[in-house]
């Protein structure tokens, strides 16, 4: 008799069938429900407090604003890479003739120590080509040599670069994004190791 009341009361004990959470809103609070419907009919319900929808509204377009005035401080700067470049090798110049010694070739010599090692390679519209980095005799610095083709003026101003004529006409202004990675601003160039 024990073990068959015992059978029974597990029989009618309800199974969980349907085990759901969800977020409402009532006037302009925010909660997330947590419901658990059961085999007989029956279900339990939580709620817990999200908070103030205006303020988690608010949080999120404060967050959306602070970013996107983030990077247009960050795009603006790099509009002004070319002009950067170029005013900084005119400072150069003069620099070494009034001085002897060169700014960029100093900076070169401290930030081009990652070509020196591994194998690297440059991408530009899908095509990729090995490079290699030799020293130039005249004035020290490092180039950057295409596999098959010719040895291309390379200017290192710190975690910024100039490619000159290569792998398109023009100043190309690469960014090192990190170690071994360095990236044009529309990431069309990719030279990495």
């Amino acid at each position: 008799m024990l073990i068959f009341s015992a059978l029974q009361a597990q029989a009618q004990t309800p199974t969980i069938v349907k085990d759901t959470t969800y977020q409402v809103v009532s006037g302009s609070i925010g909660y997330t429900v947590s419901r658990i419907d059961y085999s007989d009919g029956t279900y339990s319900e939580s709620r817990a407090l999200l908070g103030d929808t205006t303020a988690t509204f608010n949080s999120v377009v404060s967050a959306i604003e602070k970013r996107a005035n983030e990077i247009s401080a960050a795009a603006i700067i790099a509009m002004n890479a070319r002009q950067f470049t170029n005013e900084s090798v005119k400072k150069d110049t003069l620099i070494t003739a009034l001085l002897g010694r060169s700014p960029i070739t100093f900076l070169m010599d401290t930030y081009t120590q990652e070509f020196t090692s591994g194998s690297w390679a440059l991408t530009y519209n899908g095509a990729t080509t090995a490079v290699t980095f030799p020293v130039l005799s005249t004035n020290k610095r490092r180039r950057l040599l295409p596999q098959g083709g010719t040895a291309r003026t390379m200017i290192v101003f710190g975690n910024m670069m100039r490619l000159v004529n290569y792998p398109v006409t023009g100043n190309n202004i690469l960014y090192r994004v990190k170690e071994g990675y360095w990236a044009s601003i529309d990431k069309s160039i990719i030279l990495q190791r």
